[in-house]
């Protein structure tokens, strides 16, 4: 259920400690000539849409926070970007909010490579301040990999930003906004065994760069590969991922033992 379409006294009658709190995290950034700036946005609140049709008597949806951590973008205009303690901030105290009508329970839903490393922090900052609360960060392509790698049909280097899982999956949820005639397959090759490849395939190693030392367009990826179909699939794999994962929070299979205290 979604929370902007509650009252209060809604919220007030829910079980809280038997729902899971989904706040979904994403970016407005560019990607390339062919995809619009709000395509994390877009993407996530699709997938987060789905999940809530999935599971909507368990978890509690909240608003997308649409602007996240893409200073790395900033190089093509239209990026937006939040520092990293404003950006932590802002998550933290989302979850706070929740925490003050008995939330307990929370995931925190990515649709952008580049709020990875903060959500972490996130994470660890709110169970350090309150270790009652169980928060998770789950980016939904690591946990649809398997069936990810299966739809795809690029090969590795293809599914990166606006790459081939991007614009299929906007493809099926906006394709009046996907410019088709502007695709085009960029993106340097990493020479190190160890850097990153591919979504599916991640650097073994922490590198910042600037997103034009790679790419002249601001893809990372072969859009070229992209189709609507692909698109719905990959929704329904994230969104079979992320249900499995909803359960396993409310089944106390992460932090179980410190609810006993």
């Amino acid at each position: 259920m979604k929370l902007e379409q509650l009252t209060w006294p809604d919220i007030k009658s829910l079980d809280q400690k038997e729902m899971a709190v989904v706040l979904p995290v994403a970016a407005v950034e560019q990607h390339g000539h062919h995809l619009p700036l709000g395509t994390d946005s877009y993407i996530t609140t699709g997938i987060s849409e789905s999940l809530d049709g999935a599971a909507s008597d368990r978890i509690l949806l909240l608003p997308t926070q649409k602007v996240g951590s893409s200073p790395h973008h900033l190089v093509f205009p239209g990026t937006l970007t939040l520092s990293s303690r404003t950006f932590l901030d802002v998550i933290c105290e989302t979850v706070e909010s929740l925490e003050e009508a008995g939330f307990t329970k929370f995931i925190l839903l990515n649709g952008h490579g580049g709020n990875q490393a903060l959500l972490n922090v996130a994470v660890q900052e709110i169970r350090l301040k309150n270790p009652h609360v169980q928060a998770l960060h789950a980016t939904y392509w690591p946990l649809a990999a398997k069936e990810f790698a299966e739809i795809r049909d690029s090969e590795a280097g293809g599914m990166g930003h606006a790459g081939e899982m991007e614009t299929s999956v906007m493809l099926k949820l906006h394709p009046d906004l996907v410019k088709k005639h502007l695709y085009v397959k960029d993106g340097e090759s990493c020479p190190s065994e160890f850097d990153h490849k591919d979504m599916l395939q991640p650097g073994k190693v922490g590198v910042f760069r600037f997103w034009d030392e790679w790419s002249e367009t601001g893809v990372l990826g072969d859009p070229t590969k992209a189709t609507a179909e692909k698109g719905e699939r990959f929704i329904e794999a994230a969104t079979r991922a992320l249900v499995k994962l909803v359960d396993d929070l409310l089944a106390g299979k992460f932090m179980e033992n410190r609810e006993k205290d």
